[in-house]
């Protein structure tokens, strides 16, 4: 009886058309109670959304039950499901699916609107052909706005087109926007990558235009280790203290972490103790830098942690890679002119071995 009782009140909703979305979108955007009911995974609206027939519906009802499914998955947050993975969960968000295809019967009144929306859903999605749809038509409007600019440089990122990357940063800066927001939610999101880091690695690692076709993986990083390489610095006391670390090779047995690969862009996916680390992976290369605002410990310096990897597949062993890792602190009020509080270098070798893919 309830569940009869259930879709008699899902067909009601949708015969009111696009307003059940909008009243709904009204309600959460200023915090009505009621809306927060709106976003259980069995409420009325949520149902009647997800079950919306693009035949049957007005474009407008499309448009709207597709922007409302996209809202509420920011708002709800991402849910990995049962016994998924990440990258499984991320790419089979039936919302999300939904709403593109409701998209897809969207016409051309609205294609400006419909284009940054499945942008920003094949974003979400992980989704590489998606992105590729959605970037061709989004990246060649005139005068993008904020939104579109923001997600043009994510997307553009992921499918290594860097230059394009470079102008879309440069665009969202000189329209106000503060990339140092991006590397915040990096920060409170271990899978986020952080596109403000991830530029950096951009144009000061340069890396080519990617070879081949490009995946979605999951990398596991494992037998990792390092020997300290150079130590510099102005900073006395920290310096002396590094000095006495080991010059030997020092191993990692308890260092496993995963790396995320999104297209030409990879992310270090650690624990919150570490900077994230976003960069470009490609056959024979990774670059990853990030960093980290740091209060201070018991001396009270507080400063900026800046990590850089820069590491190269061996070529007679394709799951061992070596290469360099620089860790750069710096001291607030320090003078600049003296550089670094401290720099080492280290030198890294692990191996690294896919997971999971999705081409």
């Amino acid at each position: 009886m309830r569940a009869a009782l259930l879709a008699f009140s899902t067909l009601s909703l949708v015969a009111q058309d696009e307003r059940i979305f909008t009243e709904s979108m009204a309600r959460l955007e200023r915090e009505d109670p009621a809306g927060k009911k709106d976003l259980e995974d069995a409420s009325p609206i949520r149902l009647a959304a997800l079950t919306l027939n693009p035949a049957k519906a007005t474009e407008q009802a499309r448009f709207a039950a597709a922007s409302w499914l996209w809202a509420t998955n920011l708002i709800r947050g991402f849910r990995h499901g049962k016994e998924q993975t990440y990258l499984q969960a991320a790419r089979t968000q039936a919302d999300l699916l939904k709403a593109w295809t409701l998209l897809e019967t969207v016409g051309a009144g609205q294609a400006r609107a419909r284009d940054g929306l499945r942008l920003e859903l094949a974003w979400r999605l992980l989704d590489l052909d998606r992105m590729r749809t959605a970037y061709a038509a989004v990246s060649a409007q005139p005068s993008p706005n904020m939104r579109e600019l923001a997600h043009c440089f994510f997307v553009a990122a992921h499918l290594g087109d860097w230059a394009g990357m470079k102008k879309h940063g440069q665009a969202l800066v000189a329209s106000g926007g503060k990339l140092e927001g991006l590397h915040a939610a990096a920060e409170n999101t271990l899978t986020m990558f952080d596109y403000e880091s991830l530029l950096k690695a951009v144009e000061t690692g340069h890396p080519g235009a990617p070879a081949g076709p490009l995946s979605v993986q999951s990398h596991r990083i494992s037998k990792w280790r390092v020997r300290v390489t150079g130590i510099s610095g102005s900073h006395k006391a920290i310096v002396k203290e590094a000095e006495s670390w080991s010059k030997d090779w020092v191993d990692r047995p308890d260092s496993t972490v995963d790396l995320l690969q999104v297209g030409a862009a990879a992310h270090w996916v650690e624990s919150g103790t570490q900077p994230p680390v976003s960069g470009f992976l490609n056959a024979a290369r990774l670059y990853l830098v990030g960093y980290r605002d740091t209060q201070g410990g018991p001396t009270g310096d507080a400063g900026r942690q800046e990590q850089m990897w820069d590491m190269r597949q061996d070529a007679q062993n394709p799951s061992r890679w070596r290469g360099t890792n620089t860790l750069t602190a710096r001291v607030v009020g320090a003078d600049p002119k003296v550089g670094p509080a401290l720099r080492v270098t280290f030198e890294v070798e692990w191996d690294m071995r896919s997971t999971e893919t999705y081409r």
